[in-house]
Formats: C-alpha cells, structure tokens, sequence
C-alpha cells in the first residue's frame, strides 16, 4: 500500500536522512530464490519505486535510526541482494531518533499471529501507551505491524546512550509481559529495523490454528 509506506516513512525516518530497507526470504521477478534484499534510500519517492521490485517476502523493515549517509554507496536508491556484512551495523548509526516498542503476542516460530493474538497484541500496546502516558510521555504513533502492535517515540539520544533504551524496554517487558503477548526487549540496539508499515506480514503459509500460549522458559509470573 504505497500511501501506507510514505506516512510510514514519514512516521519513523527524519526528513533527509539516509535510510536501509531490508526484505528477508524474498524473491524478485528474476530470481525467485529466497534471500535477503537491502536497499539504501535518502528519499521516499524511490523507495516507494524500489520495492515493487520485491515479489514475496516473509517482511520487510527499514531502519528505525538515521544511517551514516556514506552507505549510499552500497546500493543507492535500489533493491539489490544483500551481500555478507553488507546490511546497517549499529556502527554505522548517527544517532538514535525513535523509540519503538513492540508488544508481540507469543507464538511459535516461523508463523503468523492469528486475528484472536493480534487483538490482545494491540491491547497491551493501548495499556503501555495509557502507562506511558501517566509517566509523561508525549503522544506517541501508533501502528499495527501484522502481528502485533507498535508504539513510536520520537527521541533525541547518542547512538550510545549507555543502554537507556534497553533498561527502558526490559522495564516495560517486567511489567506487561505476561503468558499471552510480550514486550520485545530486543528492540534497542541502534542499526535495529522495524517493520516497514503497509507491507505484508508473510511468515508461515495459510493454515488454521488456534491461539494459545506459548510458554517460555524466562516467562515471569
């Protein structure tokens, strides 16, 4: 959905900053075999022209934080195979510019959320958002990620920042992950990438199950 991609991009990228979009199991129209694809975009106008190229992927995500414009280079502006090494290292971070915190319901992996698990899923983000809210946190984003639910923070913090933002999610995951949906406390190193919104969420293929609880060995009661 190209109107969904631009406000998506709009949402998380800082105008004029350099940005990856990655696809992982994807194929194109000349190679049908899976593999990660990468792209680096300074603009949305060739993103948007750049990622119908990409025929199936099991997602597709773009960096969260601004990219050392340098890496251009690698693939300007264009959809290519991704090669060893060749995606965004938190090296190659300028500095961090948002916040996005991932309320995931637990499933097995490799499948997607059914609708039972994506609704609880954006439940618990309201209830983070409603907490955050009371702690003083501005208005954040809002956006479903097609198999759960995201909230987005603008921040303004040094790509090191002395592991704030992963105290901050570790914090969030202690208080509202329970046997259903979790926080994902992974989503804070600087090079992390989120799904790209108005992209299809494509893992698993079309099966029905049910929605139960995934038990996990760290699960706190």
């Amino acid at each position: 959905n190209k109107d969904e991609v631009r406000k998506a991009i709009d949402l998380l990228i800082e105008p004029g900053a350099v940005f990856e979009i990655r696809a992982l199991g994807a194929s194109t129209r000349t190679w049908s075999k899976k593999r990660t694809l990468t792209g680096y975009f300074d603009n949305p106008d060739d993103a948007l022209t750049a990622l119908p190229t990409i025929v199936t992927a099991t997602g597709i995500y773009i960096t969260l934080n601004p990219v050392n414009p340098g890496l251009l280079a690698r693939c300007a502006n264009r959809i290519t195979d991704a090669e060893k090494n060749n995606t965004t290292g938190d090296e190659y971070i300028i500095h961090r510019s948002r916040l996005v915190i991932d309320a995931d319901p637990h499933r097995l992996s490799g499948v997607s959320s059914t609708n039972e698990e994506v609704k609880a899923a954006l439940e618990r983000a309201d209830q983070v958002e409603r907490f955050l809210t009371e702690q003083g946190f501005p208005p954040p984003f809002k956006a479903a990620s097609g198999n759960g639910g995201h909230l987005g923070y603008c921040i303004d913090l040094p790509a090191n920042d002395n592991g704030l933002v992963e105290k901050v999610l570790k914090a969030l995951s202690q208080k509202f992950t329970d046997e259903m949906v979790k926080i994902d406390e992974t989503m804070f190193n600087p090079a992390r990438i989120c799904k790209l919104y108005g992209t299809l969420a494509c893992k698993g293929g079309q099966h029905p199950r049910p929605s139960t609880p995934v038990q996990q060995n760290n699960q706190r009661p």
